[in-house]
């Protein structure tokens, strides 16, 4: 474990936070059904006052301070990374959160997973809370660099792989890349095939594929934003907390499978404000706009076992006949409850799946 606080939030940085908050210029009202044109604003009023005046960021600071982070050097980016030990001989996992997400999001199932046997991984993506940025676009992608943590830096020839959103893109390219070290991934979002022939989809498949395009008309604005023009965004988001605060309590309203009730007020606002006090929301919009202009390897077929877990609030819920145009599918799980969030919203599920699944292949 680090020797020293990964967070030291200065007294005057807290202090202007909160002045931040307090001095918000609202925007001007009108009329619109809650949460139908964008987040609500009596919502996010509500949380804004909690975060200036009632939250204690201290606390957290403190919780946050006495897990077991870990930095690494590796090819030029300082990579944050909590390392929770398992005491029986299981497979070593590396686990990967999405966006808007932080590593803090997967503390819980890391713990569950530990006491279960297994020495859990979990890295900050680079440009995320707590990591640094990669260089470059053509320095080296995110799942080379978590191919080299787990295999140079901390000795495992032979390891596990999981993520969603983000991190299930980010564990699909580990595993093609590197099938003799990934003995099996594990997945809450599915690539879609390199190709296909269209006329050869089944009736679910062709759902899917119909589902999949309206959510894009309906929900995709924030990614097609993300992926054209990031850096318009990023100065509002990073110079205004309730502006950081909108855009992401919206996602976690409509991608949890029971809506902000899934989170408490002090979850969601140690989120925003891991984003806020290490200045990183900007560059967490940068794996969408590299996807478009220096784009990753195509992840092909993937032959390593895959288990797919699907969680009926998440983003998307594929027929398995899907899945395997691009996997080699050996685990389907469909849960009963959960979404976007699983790894906060239903931790003992998703533990209880991932346990079973790389139980399997020690």
């Amino acid at each position: 474990m680090s020797n020293h606080p990964v967070l030291s939030v200065s007294d005057d940085d807290l202090a202007d936070l909160r002045d931040r908050l307090r001095r918000t210029r609202w925007a001007t009202r009108w009329p619109s059904p809650a949460w139908e044109a964008g987040t609500d604003p009596d919502e996010l009023e509500r949380l804004a006052r909690h975060w200036a005046d009632g939250y204690d960021w201290r606390a957290h600071e403190a919780e946050i301070n006495a897990l077991p982070s870990h930095f690494a050097e590796v090819d030029g980016v300082r990579l944050h990374y909590l390392r929770h030990d398992g005491a029986g001989d299981a497979l070593p996992l590396v686990l990967t959160n999405g966006w808007p997400s932080t590593s803090y999001e997967l503390v819980g199932l890391a713990e569950r997973l530990a006491a279960r046997g297994f020495t859990t991984i979990v890295p900050s993506l680079p440009g995320y809370p707590l990591s640094a940025p990669r260089p470059s676009l053509t320095s080296t992608p995110t799942h080379e660099l978590w191919h080299r943590l787990m295999r140079e830096e901390l000795g495992f020839a032979r390891y596990g792989a999981h993520g969603g959103d983000l991190g299930a893109g980010v564990s699909t390219l580990l595993a093609k890349a590197h099938p003799e070290s990934v003995a099996g991934l594990h997945l809450m979002a599915v690539a879609p095939p390199a190709q296909h022939d269209a006329g050869s989809l089944t009736d679910a498949e062709r759902a899917h594929v119909g589902r999949a395009r309206a959510w894009w008309d309906e929900e995709g604005a924030y990614e097609h934003q993300h992926r054209t023009r990031p850096l318009t965004l990023a100065p509002a988001l990073s110079d205004s907390p309730v502006g950081l605060l909108s855009w992401v309590l919206e996602k976690y309203r409509a991608w949890s499978h029971t809506g902000l009730r899934a989170h408490s007020d002090d979850f969601l606002l140690t989120q925003a404000s891991l984003y806020w006090f290490t200045n990183s929301i900007g560059t967490s919009l940068r794996p969408y706009y590299e996807r478009g202009r220096a784009p990753e390897p195509e992840a092909g077929r993937v032959d390593v076992p895959t288990a797919v877990a699907l969680f009926p609030g998440d983003l998307a819920t594929p027929p398995r006949e899907w899945a395997e145009r691009t996997y080699r599918v050996v685990r389907w799980t469909e849960m009963p409850r959960g979404g976007h969030f699983a790894p906060v919203e239903e931790p003992e599920l998703l533990a209880d799946d991932l346990a079973g699944f790389f139980g399997d292949l020690r």
